[in-house]
């Protein structure tokens, strides 16, 4: 199978798998951190799943209709954005959420995709498949969605305050040791967001050094998208 149907084909598992995750979420809650029903939508793991999931769809349906040019290294920056945002939960849960409520709940019913099977197909999907150059810029714009994210949870716990229950409005715990931590949480997220978004950038672009010196008849599409 050429590339292009390798690609189509992750892609359809990541739209199968995002759409299983949210079904099971709506009607099948059980796991830890995971609201059933439109309250689900408050965490970044729904969103980034939801975020990957479309644009995994938007690719299929514009890559069949034959996108080039600005709109496809438009589509390929999105799929970038996305395999940062997926990449960042799955880190979270692997060295933060895991060891403190435990790994078996962060993987069962639709976390097991929400946490681990998208997360892994997206940043896979985009290192070994993507074919786009990627400038050092746009990994810092791929930390948008991210930045965006942190700032309404900030605003939000200080317009809301302090609920009765310490996790009512601070879902993830984050401001339990108090704002001070808070913050340091909050730049520690944001560097292992750039680490991500820079890890996943070097290692497309050793895979596509090597495609490369492979076939020369496949070259990068460069553009724009080189420093």
């Amino acid at each position: 199978m050429e590339k292009t149907g390798i690609r189509a084909a992750v892609n359809v598992l990541i739209v199968a798998m995002t759409v299983a995750a949210l079904l099971m979420m709506f009607f099948w809650r059980y796991g830890t951190l995971l609201d059933s029903g439109i309250e689900g939508f408050k965490y970044f793991t729904v969103l980034s799943n939801v975020f990957g999931g479309g644009t995994a769809l938007v690719w299929l349906l514009l890559t069949a209709g034959g996108v080039k040019g600005k709109a496809l290294r438009a589509l390929e920056l999105l799929k970038y954005a996305a395999a940062v945002c997926l990449g960042l939960t799955f880190l979270t849960v692997m060295v933060f959420l895991g060891p403190i409520y435990g790994y078996f709940s962060m993987f069962v019913s639709a976390n097991f995709f929400f946490h681990l099977m998208t997360p892994m197909a997206a940043m896979a999907e985009f290192v070994l498949l993507n074919r786009q150059k990627i400038s050092l810029k746009h990994s810092f714009l791929a930390m948008t969605p991210m930045a965006a994210y942190l700032v309404f949870y900030v605003i939000f716990n200080l317009v809301m305050g302090r609920g009765e229950d310490p996790f009512e409005y601070d879902w993830y715990g984050f401001l339990l040791w108090g704002w001070p931590v808070g913050i340091v949480i909050a730049v520690v997220i944001t560097l292992a967001t750039f680490g991500i978004s820079a890890l996943l950038r070097l290692l497309n672009g050793r895979v596509n050094a090597r495609f490369c010196s492979a076939s020369d008849s496949l070259p990068l599409i460069d553009n724009q998208y080189h420093t």
